[in-house]
């Protein structure tokens, strides 16, 4: 990476068109990208400061937003300004950049508060099968949804009846628990694990949907 020192002079909009340009050789991308962060670290260091000691937080957190800041930019930037604009490009891109903080410092504050409310302890298991439900009193609906639940394959089930139980509004389900269902199914990938979901849900959805025609069907002969 010592290369990047030969772009240490280049302007900065050649440096953000050299590393945007995909069509550019990795290894020039990232000395261009190597220079824009030497170039500018330290300016958006000190945003970062000046953004975080509102919120009380302190230096360490700064670094992160930084960090975060310059790693979105790799990931997804595009800095575009119009040719008449070139000679305030530092200002601008250190502005382009600055959007970028408010966004990760407001993925920091959303991190630590999930961090909080994480409604997982790690004893989560995997669920395979529904209870014992002989003697229990149940209506049409729950008698139709223990049937749909019952005709899916016994991988479908189990994705079902796994997420059925841990699954969350606004949380994924623990990696810990991901790894034991993926395991159990032999060893298949995340996508796999989507898909059983989605085949469970859309034949649950069908049998539910069919018992709603049947309650109408009878229903308008009273």
């Amino acid at each position: 990476m010592s290369d990047w020192k030969k772009l240490k002079d280049e302007h900065t909009l050649r440096l953000t068109e050299i590393y945007q340009d995909k069509s550019n050789p990795l290894s020039l991308r990232e000395n261009a990208f190597h220079a824009l962060t030497h170039r500018f670290k330290g300016d958006i260091l000190k945003k970062c400061e000046i953004r975080c000691k509102r919120f009380g937080h302190d230096i360490n957190v700064a670094e992160q937003v930084a960090s975060a800041t310059f790693k979105s930019y790799a990931e997804k930037g595009k800095f575009e300004i119009n040719p008449e604009d070139e000679a305030d490009a530092d200002y601008l891109f250190v502005g382009y950049l600055v959007g970028i903080v408010k966004i990760e410092l407001t993925n920091y504050y959303r991190q630590q508060q999930r961090k909080l409310n994480y409604p997982y302890d790690g004893s989560e298991e995997i669920i395979t099968e529904i209870p014992d439900l002989e003697g229990m009193d149940m209506n049409l609906e729950q008698q139709i949804l223990i049937k749909a639940i019952l005709s899916l394959t016994p991988s479908q089930r189990t994705v079902y009846l796994t997420y059925k139980q841990y699954e969350i509004d606004g949380f994924n389900l623990p990696n810990k628990l991901l790894k034991k269902l993926r395991e159990h199914l032999g060893g298949v990938k995340q996508p796999t694990i989507r898909g059983l979901k989605k085949e469970a849900l859309d034949r649950i959805k069908n049998y539910t949907s069919a018992m709603e025609v049947t309650k109408e069907f009878y229903n308008g002969r009273d």
